[in-house]
């Protein structure tokens, strides 16, 4: 007997709703390569999803490279990729890593780490 995540996705999904707030994120993919230009034809796309921001402290670190600057998101689960970016008042933060926060086979959340 397998254990029913649905509940609990809609309680995190419900609770960043009502206590986060809607971040837009961009995702930048390399297009072709065009000889004749020299260029390539990136396209970009944006997606908006209800997240929660935190500030590192310094027990927060677990072994992992934290600069300064550096924040840590809480958000819907999602396919977010290191690269993407995600704006914040007037800043805009690089995404650094991705963790998923994942029992089984069901995605409750994800944890970005976020950079300028």
């Amino acid at each position: 007997m397998s254990f029913d995540y649905a509940p609990l996705v809609k309680t995190a999904q419900s609770l960043l709703a009502k206590f986060g707030q809607e971040l837009t994120f961009t995702r930048t993919t390399k297009g072709s390569y065009d000889p004749a230009t020299g260029t390539t034809s990136d396209s970009t796309s944006t997606y908006t999803k209800n997240c929660v921001l935190f500030d590192y402290r310094d027990g927060d670190a677990g072994g992992q490279a934290v600069l300064a600057g550096a924040r840590r998101v809480v958000a819907e689960a999602y396919t977010y990729e290191v690269g993407d970016t995600v704006a914040i008042g007037s800043d805009t933060y690089r995404v650094m890593s991705v963790s998923t926060n994942e029992p089984g086979d069901t995605a409750l959340v994800s944890e970005l780490q976020i950079r300028k």
